[in-house]
């Protein structure tokens, strides 16, 4: 993959890995998501800015790998399930979950945790 660091850890057992990256639109979640990649895993990139997402997308399949853009507020549960089941639907079960997305500190609402 294009620009990847000699000094960048190389995990062999993510090749083939589905991995999901939340906030992996741009900063510190972007750069997991390109890191996942240069190291075999196809990737969901996740967040709520559709432009950005598709922008990193785009460079990860022009560099070779695998990617998919989700456009998803992972604050809102609803939203969270129609990611999943379009991520899996698209690239398989997930077996990686990279998460630097939340609501800037704002608790998720869960309805099955309401009572």
């Amino acid at each position: 993959m294009e620009g990847k660091r000699r000094d960048a850890v190389s995990y062999r057992d993510l090749a083939g890995a589905i991995a999901v990256v939340t906030g992996g639109s741009r900063g510190i979640g972007a750069e997991t998501a390109r890191r996942l990649v240069a190291n075999g895993a196809k990737v969901a990139v996740v967040g709520r800015d559709g432009a950005a997402i598709d922008a990193l997308v785009e460079r990860v399949r022009r560099e070779g790998g695998t990617a998919y853009g989700a456009q998803a507020d992972v604050t809102h549960f609803p939203a969270i399930e129609r990611m999943r089941a379009a991520v899996e639907a698209e690239l398989g079960p997930v077996d990686v979950l990279a998460a630097f997305a939340g609501g800037q500190g704002m608790p998720v609402p869960n309805p099955e945790m309401s009572h």
